[in-house]
């Protein structure tokens, strides 16, 4: 069975070693990288603190539970939106990203990540060094759609969240978002149906691709932060693979449960670090 280190020394110890001895770094990023940075989307507690009277007017406790919420109409269904991402928007850079950057801000790095909330952008990381499969709050699409082309939102949801008083549940009508093309409405660009918008991700992953065949032969870093098992085609199960084929490449998986390494259970190719996140991060940035 693949090593679960237990001291912080050990955990800090094998990872430094893993970073220094690779010629890549592929990251591969989850929700518990952003719950590391405070962003909890599934606490009661933090909902609730930034969305005050949706506990009491929806029965919803969490944003994973709001996210997918059949809100009654459009108008709330924009409300909800606006709030979120108007949150998302303003949230400061997590220091685990930040420590993440200044760890291999020097090295050959690609990042792919379920993460939707522009964290990574927000700690440094340029954009064309980031692959986000899952979308990004940061964009709308044409609810049609009738194009593949995406469109910043921050400007359109400043204005929204200005016409939405403390206490409104619904945006009015007139202000949902037109497509400039069809005069559809505009959604946030996140899979949730086979409306997503996927194309300009499809061409972030074939750069992953290409850096991967670019470095066949050299030591290839693969590693696993906060990834948990709710769409494990994404980024889990693809390691897997990417180390049982290739020789030179090792998976050093993080996470604060032990999850198995379903494909590498008697590997010397992988390791299992049980821990939070952001202390280990914070303690190794610090040699950096």
């Amino acid at each position: 069975m693949s090593p679960i280190f237990s001291t912080l020394t050990q955990k800090k110890a094998i990872l430094k070693t893993a970073l220094k001895e690779v010629d890549t770094i592929i990251i591969g990023a989850g929700s518990g990288l952003s719950t590391a940075a405070e962003l909890r989307y599934d606490d009661a507690n933090f909902f609730t603190a930034t969305f005050p009277g949706y506990r009491e007017h929806y029965g919803l406790r969490t944003i994973n539970e709001a996210d997918f919420y059949p809100f009654p109409t459009p108008e709330e269904q924009y409300a909800y939106w606006t709030r979120l991402i108007s949150t998302i928007q303003n949230y400061p850079p997590g220091k685990p990203y930040l420590d993440l950057h200044r760890i291999i801000r020097d090295k050959n790095y690609f990042i792919l990540t379920t993460n939707t909330d522009g964290q990574f952008q927000k700690a440094g990381f340029p954009p064309e060094k980031i692959c986000t499969p899952q979308g990004d709050l940061a964009f709308f699409q044409c609810s049609k759609p009738c194009t593949d082309e995406l469109y910043p939102n921050n400007q359109m949801i400043q204005k929204l969240l200005a016409s939405i008083g403390p206490h409104d549940f619904a945006i009015k009508p007139e202000h949902i978002p037109r497509c400039p093309n069809c005069g559809n409405p505009l959604i946030p660009n996140i899979r949730r149906d086979n409306t997503f918008v996927e194309k300009p991700w499809i061409e972030q992953y074939q750069k992953l691709i290409e850096l991967i065949n670019a470095h066949k032969g050299k030591n290839i870093l693969l590693l696993e932060l906060g990834v948990g098992i709710n769409t494990p085609g994404i980024i889990r199960y693809p390691f897997e693979h990417l180390t049982l084929q290739r020789n030179n490449t090792f998976l050093v998986r993080i996470n604060l449960k032990t999850d198995n390494l379903s494909l590498l259970a008697n590997s010397d190719k992988a390791a299992i670090i049980q821990a939070d996140i952001g202390p280990l991060l914070e303690e190794l940035a610090k040699e950096y």
